[in-house]
Parts: structure tokens; C-alpha cells; sequence
């Protein structure tokens, strides 16, 4: 698991493949909120054993049952 001090608002958020997810909206105890367009369409909670990494100013989800769509199809900045 993540140190969730590693998590900050606005950070962007992406799947394994490097597709963004959306933006860090608010950071809780044991989640962040995962906010979706703007003005936010979507929002999701997102808890921290479901982060597979830190990068930077990206944070990476693990796989998991249930995926929350990607927020646009262009390919991740490096």
C-alpha cells in the first residue's frame, strides 16, 4: 500500500495502461475522491489499497473488478 500523505488534490489520476481517469478532487483518511470532467460529471471513491503507484504528479490504480472509464482517449504526457 501507498503512503496516502502521497496523494494530493489535482493530481491526475490513470489506469495501468497510462489512460487518465480524472483529477485527486478531496483526500480523506482511507479514500480520495477521483472527480471526473469539468464541471465534474463524475465522481468516484477511490480507496488507498487501490493504488498501485505514485508517479510524479500521477497516481496509477491496480486492476481491479470494477473500472471507471476513462476521461478522454489521448495518451498520457510525459
Amino acid at each position: 500500500m501507498i503512503d496516502p500523505g502521497d496523494i494530493q488534490e489535482g493530481m491526475t489520476v490513470r489506469d495501468q495502461q497510462g489512460r487518465k481517469l480524472g483529477t485527486v478532487a478531496n483526500v480523506g483518511e482511507t479514500h480520495f475522491e477521483l472527480e471526473q470532467g469539468w464541471p465534474a460529471r463524475r465522481d468516484y471513491m477511490v480507496r488507498y489499497h487501490g493504488v498501485a503507484r505514485v508517479q510524479g504528479r500521477d497516481v496509477f490504480l491496480a486492476p481491479a473488478p470494477t473500472l471507471v472509464p476513462p476521461e478522454d482517449d489521448s495518451p498520457p504526457s510525459l
